[in-house]
């Protein structure tokens, strides 16, 4: 199988290829899972630039193995999408919205039989609702939305940068509320 990855960072990207090592038969069930890896890091959303940059070079440092594609960084098409004064949840729906449909876009117009994302492995992301948006999108684009039987969501992982936030400035400001309420 020819697999995007949709990437957001290293920690998450380290648990979705943990995901796919784990599993034994591919998407459609019994044939066995012989996956040919391309990460795409394509995340407008991450702010401020130097966040982007951070989380960029660590994959770059983790991943020398598989291939990197590397969109050009546009925070106009993330703030197009979700718009300057939307609120959770409705701001990250639209946010992955606009990420995996970028994927998936770019995995069909290149050959790749299926995509995915690493935001099904973060704890801090509803993988039920992308799961969803992926899968409506896999139809839009008649290509497979894959999801491993079994997300890695805890993976020890060390040795690289790892981000305190989700990338968005919005969740940068949210977590410095919560930190500045906890005190």
């Amino acid at each position: 199988m020819k697999l995007l990855i949709h990437a957001c960072c290293t920690d998450c990207l380290l648990k979705m290829v943990e995901s796919i090592k784990s599993q034994n038969v591919g998407a459609y069930g019994n044939t066995p899972l012989q996956t040919e890896v391309t990460v795409y890091y394509y995340n407008p959303n991450i702010h401020p630039r130097s966040e982007y940059q951070s989380r960029l070079k660590a994959m770059q440092l983790m991943i020398k193995d598989l291939k990197l594609i590397i969109p050009d960084w546009k925070p106009s098409d993330y703030f197009e999408k979700v718009g300057s004064d939307v609120k959770k949840p409705d701001r990250c729906i639209n946010c992955w919205r606009l990420r995996l449909e970028k994927t998936a876009k770019f995995a069909k117009e290149n050959g790749f039989e299926s995509f995915t994302s690493t935001l099904l492995t973060s704890e801090y992301q509803n993988g039920e609702m992308i799961e969803k948006i992926g899968k409506e999108i896999g139809k839009k684009y008649e290509i497979d939305f894959f999801v491993p039987k079994n997300v890695c969501k805890h993976l020890e992982t060390k040795g690289f940068y790892k981000q305190v936030f989700c990338g968005c400035c919005y969740s940068l400001v949210e977590r410095f509320e919560e930190k500045f309420n906890e005190k």
